[in-house]
């Protein structure tokens, strides 16, 4: 499996955007520093972390041994304070903080002070409903200038909050309530998708129906007007329900934020801690690329971990301006986000592999009837990115129409960096990639760059023994300062000999360039989203009594796709409804098959089994 990927991705070329030619430094240059941050990890976050308004100093940077280390320990923060207030006195204040769009072309622009405005009545109201420090919010509605308000509302009064996802199903929103029972919930009326309306609201009245848990619910009116029931209320009368003026001072541990994590039988709550966040976060923010003066486009929403530290924290702790695009890609046409990126004038593009693969399917035309000029650099995360792809987001999407040092539109011979970069939630932060504010080499395509300085990357084998230009798993083999401060069994279970096996497979040349090549185990892949087998096997089991596998199978478009196994005969079409309503399209199979399985054997094994069939005929298919 891992080398069907890998002969899709590698490549040796070395890249030098020509924006980057007088930038970039030496793989020599870039090991010296990267060895120096690894050598002693405390060391260099503590010197991070010196980087962030602290109310209480810390009195050790790292305690315990991992996976128990913690992180800041003694040290106090306001986090509020660190990713808005800070700005007040500043230039940044004045300029927009957040420029949002819908699918129908409405746009509301909210400056820092006028985010911070709203965001003080919010923790007001989120007050007056009894909400303290340590009580959760949910948050279940599209990426508005309101959502993430409500937000940053929480983290100003301590309340850590989980956004969930707006393309889940009511089981799943249901299981997160149920887990980290919110004291208010808010959810979004709906958002519009190639021209329909999404009804939010529905689902999330279901959801805490079927959770059996009763808390006060904020809606967010954007599709029309609402009747709303017992127990919910406007966010237009709540944002005046009163004014917090104080940010919480928390302990560095306090939690921030969760999410649930996709693992082999379930979605599983994990947890931030506020001080390690938000030092990972402002120092990796910083090196990706962001300035105040950018203005940033992510197209990943908050419910996964690159729209949580990529959109809520980093670019506001920079001072950044954010576009938020509530709407589909290709929708009226497939140059949606290109007419986005000219009109506003973005300077920093994050997205996924899978979008790229469409949108490059889709033509050049769409993008050559917009100006790129104003982008310095794309960013993509979330999975394995094929040689091609990147090629065509280079030269299409990132040679713009001016010619720049070497750069020479006619030709399309490319400008700006295209930098895949590697994320997972457990990490929170990126940890490998191109940093064009710190470490940039030349950057090889197919590749997620390399490790960035203090994580301390690897690759082993099965014995846990370092390899080079071979396949193996990638690994850290020290902690980081966002280690979960909550996360279940199988995250603790990874931590094998003193290091942490991230479940996906990988390969790293001998000059540290890393390829990731999917996942080890059978967690899926889809689009870019981290998706459980269980979670689909479980809802099949709970809803049609019926035993079956859940395994990816490799797809052009999404990297892979879930496909149901049955041991006897079930209406597809069935299993496709149920599973789209109770979990939501994002994990609609894309085929039930019958094969006969051995249902005593352990299922991680089975599932194994399959997943290797599957990889197979779709190698041989492809001759």
């Amino acid at each position: 499996m891992a080398k069907d990927v890998l002969e899709e991705i590698y490549s040796s070329e070395e890249v030098v955007p020509p924006l980057m030619k007088w930038k970039y430094i030496t793989v020599k240059e870039y090991e010296a520093i990267y060895r120096s941050s690894i050598a002693d990890v405390a060391l260099f976050w503590g010197e991070e972390a010196k980087k962030l308004v602290w109310t209480k100093p810390w009195s050790k940077v790292v305690d315990g041994q991992p996976p128990n280390a913690r992180w800041f320990v003694g040290g106090e923060i306001n986090a509020y304070y660190n990713i808005v207030e800070k700005h007040r006195d500043s230039w940044i204040w004045g300029k927009p903080a957040i420029i949002w769009e819908n699918e129908l072309g409405d746009v509301e622009v909210a400056t820092y002070e006028d985010l911070h405005n709203l965001v003080s009545r919010l923790a007001g109201a989120l007050k007056s409903f009894g909400v303290k420090a340590g009580d959760w919010i949910a948050i279940y509605a599209s990426p508005t200038i309101e959502s993430l308000a409500v937000m940053l509302a929480a983290i100003k009064i301590g309340a850590p909050f989980e956004a969930i996802f707006t393309g889940f199903g009511f089981y799943e929103v249901a299981k997160r309530i149920a887990s980290r029972k919110p004291k208010v919930f808010v959810v979004s009326d709906g958002f519009y998708r190639r021209g329909k309306v999404v009804d939010t609201l529905s689902v999330a009245r279901k959801a805490l129906d079927y959770s059996n848990h009763r808390c006060t619910t904020i809606v967010i009116e954007k599709t029309g007007s609402t009747r709303l029931r017992e127990n919910e209320i406007s966010f237009d009368n709540v944002k005046n329900l009163g004014k917090d003026s104080e940010g919480f001072t928390a302990p560095s541990n306090h939690p921030l934020f969760g999410l649930h994590v996709a693992y082999e039988d379930d979605f599983k709550p994990i947890t931030h801690g506020v001080g390690g966040y938000l030092v990972q976060t402002f120092s990796t923010s910083k090196w990706i690329g962001l300035r105040p003066h950018d203005t940033y486009f992510c197209t990943v929403w908050p419910g996964w971990i690159t729209g949580i530290t990529y959109v809520v924290f980093g670019p506001l702790m920079i001072g950044s301006t954010i576009v938020l695009y509530d709407g589909s890609f290709d929708y009226p046409s497939a140059d949606r986000w290109w007419d986005i990126i000219e009109r506003y004038a973005v300077t920093l593009f994050l997205t996924t592999g899978s979008a790229l693969r469409i949108l490059s399917r889709a033509g050049n035309q769409y993008v050559k009837i917009h100006n790129m000029d104003t982008l310095k650099a794309v960013l993509v995360t979330a999975e394995p990115l094929e040689t091609s792809v990147w090629w065509w987001t280079y030269r299409v999407v990132g040679t713009g129409s001016s010619p720049a040092i070497t750069s020479i539109p006619e030709k399309l011979t490319g400008r700006i960096p295209v930098i895949n970069m590697y994320i997972q939630s457990e990490l929170a932060t990126f940890v490998t990639g191109n940093l064009i504010n710190y470490t940039f080499t030349p950057i090889t395509p197919g590749s997620v760059g390399k490790p960035i300085p203090g994580f301390s990357i690897d690759v082993v084998d099965d014995y846990g023994k370092s390899v080079r230009d071979l396949i193996g798993e990638l690994v850290l083999r020290s902690p980081w300062p966002s280690t979960p401060i909550e996360a279940p069994q199988d995250f603790w279970s990874r931590w094998v000999e003193g290091f942490y096996r991230t479940g996906d497979y990988a390969l790293m040349t001998r000059n540290h360039t890393v390829f990731v090549l999917g996942r080890k185990d059978c967690v899926l892949k889809v689009s870019g989203y981290r998706l459980s087998p269980g979670a689909v096997e479980n809802v099949v089991r709970e809803v049609l009594k019926k035993n079956v596998l859940v395994v990816g199978a490799p797809d052009k478009t999404r990297f892979e796709v879930p496909i149901v196994i049955a041991s006897e005969s079930m209406d597809k079409e069935i299993v496709k409804k149920i599973v789209r309503e109770y979990l939501g399209p994002i994990m609609e199979p894309a085929d039930v098959r019958i094969e006969i399985f051995d249902e005593k054997s352990p299922r991680g094994y089975v599932r194994r089994r399959f997943k290797e069939m599957l990889w197979n005929i779709a190698v041989q298919a492809k001759g």
